[in-house]
């Protein structure tokens, strides 16, 4: 078997490549086997031993039950099914209680070879055990337990309920051209539901990079990393050096109930402090009611408004200090 080098890219991706180890494992140990055949009995293919030894010692057997047993694809066994009857190792013939089955059998051949080659199987056997050995635990053990673990549940299977698992996981980012669209689209979707967008809601939702980020703001957004979706998003605005605003807050209706809006207003706080703001400042409605309660539960007291708002709407102020 080939040498694999000290530097392994595939060993550095961890299990993430363990499909292409075990295919560069098993295509070494195939080039190798047919090395050890074509010196002792020339004609012979590694590939056929799985196929051949079944129906040695099963006797004759379908191509769907060979698939099924060898745990394989059914184009796979016909392929090597056709290679063992063009060496005449194999005869095909019709079942007689179905003859839409095609069932094979070892032709005399067939056995003979068998018989021929059996000390080579075994010596096979050994110098394997003994590389096994070598190795350290009991890799055959292991990857009985592999293929049981995947037989209780395929990786499809385990992907996605991994998917499902990320999908509550959320991740607070920063502004970046390609979240834009969904800080307009959730923001609208809010205020229409409980008021009517206004102009400076149209100025500052259509333009966020130049009307929040340019003059010292932030905008974060909660992000579900299974499905890479922003589920909700809230502005730090920057309005003096030592205050700043947080507004835009909107969370998708997927999201209600999962704490966002707490982990972006908590985000929002953190940030404010680590960039030397002292006041932190909201405007809000009465009729929010759930809106005005988290404000509370993140530390703002209601203050008397200090000046006219750009919103209509707006009917509390509330403060924090930082």
């Amino acid at each position: 078997m080939a040498n694999i080098a000290m530097e392994d890219f595939l060993e550095e991706l961890g299990a993430l490549a363990l499909g292409g180890r075990l295919k560069r494992l098993a295509d070494a140990l195939m080039q190798d086997g047919n090395r050890i055949y074509e010196q002792v009995h020339p004609g012979f293919q590694a590939r056929w031993f799985a196929v051949f030894s079944y129906l040695h010692k099963k006797g004759p057997t379908s191509i769907t039950v060979l698939a099924k047993g060898l745990g394989v694809s059914h184009p796979g066994i016909n392929k090597i099914a056709n290679e063992l009857i063009e060496a005449r190792l194999v005869a095909p013939y019709r079942d007689r209680n179905d003859k839409r089955k095609r069932v094979l059998a070892l032709t005399s051949s067939g056995r003979h070879k068998y018989q021929v080659l059996e000390p080579t199987f075994r010596d096979i056997r050994q110098a394997m055990q003994a590389t096994i050995d070598e190795s350290g635990g009991d890799f055959i053990e292991q990857l009985t337990a592999l293929e049981e673990s995947f037989g209780r549940q395929d990786f499809v299977g385990r992907f996605s309920d991994q998917q499902d698992k990320e999908s509550g996981a959320v991740e607070i980012r920063t502004f970046k051209p390609a979240y834009a669209e969904a800080f307009r689209t959730l923001n609208m979707s809010w205020i229409e539901h409980y008021f009517k967008v206004e102009e400076a809601d149209r100025q500052v939702l259509g333009d966020p990079a130049g009307e929040i980020i340019s003059r010292g703001g932030e905008v974060l957004f909660a992000v579900s990393r299974g499905r890479e979706q922003v589920i909700g998003t809230c502005a730090l605005i920057r309005l003096e050096n030592e205050t700043a605003e947080l507004a835009k807050m909107a969370v998708s209706e997927e999201a209600k109930g999962k704490q966002v809006g707490l982990l972006l207003g908590e985000s929002v706080i953190e940030l404010a402090r680590a960039r030397g703001f002292r006041t932190l400042v909201l405007e809000s409605n009465r009729k929010l009611t759930p809106a005005i309660s988290l404000y509370k539960k993140l530390g703002f007291i209601e203050k008397p408004i200090p000046h006219p708002s750009e919103y209509s709407r707006v009917n509390i102020y509330m403060e924090l200090s930082l």
